[in-house]
């Protein structure tokens, strides 16, 4: 049997200023920009099978602005998994998952565990073209929108030259 992950309790603070104390903090991870990126499990609720409800974990990756430290908890036993030299990739490679039971069409970066194996193989501007349509986002749990949406954005706020 193999041992559980390490965890620790840790704050969450929601979009609108609201905390959640005590989710889980399981990993660290810091991305090809520099950035870190911390893997938490919510505990939520959800329905199961035949009705009613039951417990269940939320997991996602958020930033260290979405959380606080609890006083007390040492969180230096959290695996932690900074980027060196030998882990950039040599190429971008990326995979499309369509669209099923009601979720959208989400862009992974190859190799991405959140993707199904339903998912194909896009090149760079086929990645950022599925980006663009309605319903389509990129994945959080790997390099995909840290990468691609900057890409995407470029130019959005400058105003075409007038004609004048």
């Amino acid at each position: 049997m193999t041992e559980p992950s390490p965890s620790a309790p840790i704050t969450l603070v929601l979009p609108d200023g609201q905390s959640i104390e005590r989710v889980r903090l399981y990993e660290r991870q810091q991305l090809d920009s520099g950035l870190w990126m911390y893997r938490i499990g919510v505990p939520l609720w959800q329905t199961a099978a035949g009705g009613g409800v039951e417990p269940a974990e939320y997991s996602t990756w958020v930033t260290s602005a979405q959380l606080r430290p609890l006083p007390g908890v040492d969180l230096g036993g959290i695996p932690a998994h900074p980027r060196t030299r030998t882990s950039t990739p040599t190429r971008w490679a990326w995979l499309l998952d369509g669209r099923t039971h009601n979720r959208p069409a989400t862009v992974h970066a190859e190799g991405c565990s959140s993707a199904t194996d339903r998912a194909h193989p896009l090149n760079t501007l086929s990645a950022l073209d599925a980006l663009a349509r309605p319903g389509t986002i990129a994945c959080t749990a790997c390099d995909s929108a840290e990468t691609l949406l900057p890409i995407l954005a470029h130019g959005q706020n400058e105003r075409p030259a007038s004609g004048d």
